[in-house]
């Protein structure tokens, strides 16, 4: 994974499409392990309405911003929003997981608020 760190910063709109193609394989496989109906029920449901939108959501920008607009300060921005709405996806399967992401959001912002501050 170390050596695609130069992909991200030569090329950002390549790797945000692959990024995103990724994504959309990961939940097509999903889809067929869980069977296409009780899957798009699942992401469908109220409790995770939200994620599903905002994920669809920053998975269309992504593809828009990288192959429509040919932006690369768009697509890194909503690859990174797609990033955050895949782990708050991720978190929300983990028992407290959501409250530990914000717990551990918490800590890294004073630290680095520290860090910053004593310098």
């Amino acid at each position: 994974a170390g050596l695609m760190v130069p992909l991200i910063v030569l090329k950002a709109r390549r790797f945000a499409l692959l990024f995103t193609l990724g994504s959309i394989c990961t939940l097509g496989s999903f889809s067929f392990l869980w069977g296409p109906w009780a899957h798009l029920t699942h992401i469908l449901s109220l409790q995770r309405l939200p994620f599903t939108l905002g994920y669809t959501l920053t998975l269309l920008l992504t593809l828009y911003s990288a192959v429509g607009l040919h932006s690369t300060p768009l697509a890194l921005l909503f690859g990174i929003l797609q990033l955050l709405a895949l782990l708050w996806y991720l978190c929300s399967y983990v028992p407290g997981g959501t409250s530990g992401l914000w717990f551990a959001t918490k800590i890294c912002g004073k630290t680095v608020t520290s860090a910053v501050n004593s310098s």
